[in-house]
């Protein structure tokens, strides 16, 4: 836990960087962008995202999980599985590729009444998607090189720094609507032109297309193994994505674009999650290979308390003070619709990180079988709920299916772990995590100043004594702990 530790700081720093650039852009883009063009944008990531999952099929996870076998037994030069990630990739790319041509009648049925933008940039959505493909296949091998950090700054903070500078760029009137799109198309070639160079200079831009004695000794396993899981990471992506996609299609994309302004600022909540991951995959998937189930045991309880612990903290400000901060910031009063989604998604983001990285457990271990099977499930629910409860609750009840989607989701995996391995993430400890930040909430709750200003300072304030005091205090999550005392103690060298 130590490796992700150190460097799930560094990386936790750059992302709370890029999520304040990105707030900046999310604010400036809420007040002074066209909701639909800026529904577009999310409309773009969506397709980007489902098209990434068919076009790699499934070689991504099937690299995180048998990567620690090619470094073990072979030399940079002779290892060729990423040089097998490459292939399946652009075959699957060319297979998706067909796919858009013949998909774009329904789409322009679908989308052309409330979604005209989709329609008229629908050309776009593959170039993209392309880019997009190859940024993600790169950043998961540099992740397996254990280069996590760059690519973290890339996807984090290079990503919302250009993004800004096009909405600054759109609002000042030197871009029109067409040269904005055509813009942010490219985005991610340069992200990924920018990636290529460091992996190149770091000596990393080494592998081999000529197939090796630990593929043939492996290939059976990989083969079962990617056959099944693409099929699971495939619905996974649809389900995650169906929506914003049914969204826009009956809604249209400006209401897109308030329900993607709210799932913003509920992500504020996974911050320390995408860079826990990153870092603990390969970390995990070697434990499996050394069958060492109690670090994978202390990788599943720590990494749960620590998430959680931040998760309560940020989701209870968020729910304290949203009212105050939307009047502080005159947001538009389409964004006020979005403000029971954060309460959703707020609850459901919290409860995504209580369990840790229970998903990472299963893909890298031998039973990623299971993977498929759940996945399966939540997307069995999700999509229904998604359609059923966006007709009858509007854009809040897309939250609402997708908060009963992942907690069925979450006890299916959780329940798999403990019956089949007995792990399991929770103690003691998290039960009185959740009470300090229950009753921090109740304390503050009843705190009412006029002045919105001093409302959120005073709040924000107490709550964060009372619940980190308390965490810290009764030591409540070793990680905290030892983050909180290695700043301390670096702090206190450099006053000396």
């Amino acid at each position: 836990m130590g490796i992700i530790r150190n460097q799930s700081i560094k990386s936790s720093i750059i992302t709370y960087i890029g999520f304040g650039i990105g707030g900046l852009y999310t604010l400036m883009v809420a007040k002074l962008v066209d909701p639909d063009i800026a529904g577009l944008t999310r409309f773009f990531i969506s397709v980007a995202t489902i098209v990434f999952a068919v076009s790699n099929m499934g070689s991504v996870a099937m690299m995180n999980k048998f990567f620690p076998y090619y470094r073990d037994l072979l030399p940079p030069a002779k290892r060729d599985i990423f040089g097998i990630v490459l292939i399946l990739c652009g075959i699957g790319f060319l297979l998706s590729l067909a796919g858009a041509y013949f998909l774009q009648d329904l789409v322009v049925r679908k989308y052309g009444t409330k979604s005209i933008y989709v329609v008229d940039y629908y050309y776009l959505l593959m170039p993209f998607s392309f880019f997009y493909l190859l940024f993600s296949v790169f950043e998961n091998y540099s992740y397996n090189q254990y280069k996590s950090i760059y690519p973290i700054f890339l996807k984090e903070v290079g990503l919302r720094v250009l993004n800004l500078i096009m909405a600054i760029l759109l609002i000042a009137g030197l871009f029109s609507v067409p040269a904005y799109v055509w813009s942010y198309t490219g985005i991610y070639a340069v992200l990924f032109v920018v990636l290529i160079i460091y992996l190149y200079r770091q000596r990393d831009l080494i592998f081999s297309f000529r197939i090796s004695r630990v593929t043939r000794k492996l290939a059976r396993r990989m083969i079962s193994f990617n056959a099944l899981l693409y099929g699971g990471a495939v619905l996974s992506v649809v389900a995650s994505n169906i929506d914003n996609l049914s969204i826009s299609s009956v809604e249209g994309l400006s209401k897109g674009f308030v329900f993607e302004f709210s799932t913003y600022i509920s992500t504020l909540i996974l911050i320390p999650q995408r860079s826990t991951i990153a870092i603990a995959v390969p970390v995990l998937a070697k434990a499996w290979k050394d069958r060492d189930l109690p670090a994978i045991q202390s990788i599943y309880a720590r990494s749960s308390t620590t998430m959680f612990t931040y998760a309560m903290l940020v989701f209870i400000l968020i729910w304290l003070n949203v009212h105050e901060v939307f009047r502080i910031l005159a947001i538009p009063e389409i964004y006020y619709e979005g403000i029971p989604v954060i309460f959703y998604l707020g609850i459901m983001r919290t409860l995504e990180m209580s369990f840790g990285v229970n998903s990472q457990i299963i893909g890298t271990s031998n039973h990623w079988r299971f993977e498929f099977f759940s996945t399966l499930i939540q997307f069995s629910i999700a999509i229904p709920l998604n359609v059923t409860f966006l007709k009858m609750f509007g854009i809040q009840g897309n939250a609402m299916a997708n908060l009963l989607s992942l907690t069925v989701f979450s006890l299916v995996r959780f329940s798999f772990l403990w019956f089949k391995f007995r792990l399991q993430p929770f103690t003691l400890k998290t039960l009185y995590i959740l009470l300090a930040g229950l009753a921090g909430y109740l304390i503050c709750y009843f705190i009412r100043i006029d002045d919105p200003y001093l409302s959120v300072i005073v709040r924000s304030v107490l709550f964060t004594g009372i619940f980190a005091g308390t965490v810290l205090y009764f030591g409540l999550s070793k990680d905290v702990t030892e983050g909180y005392e290695m700043i301390m103690r670096r702090l206190r060298r450099k006053q000396r």
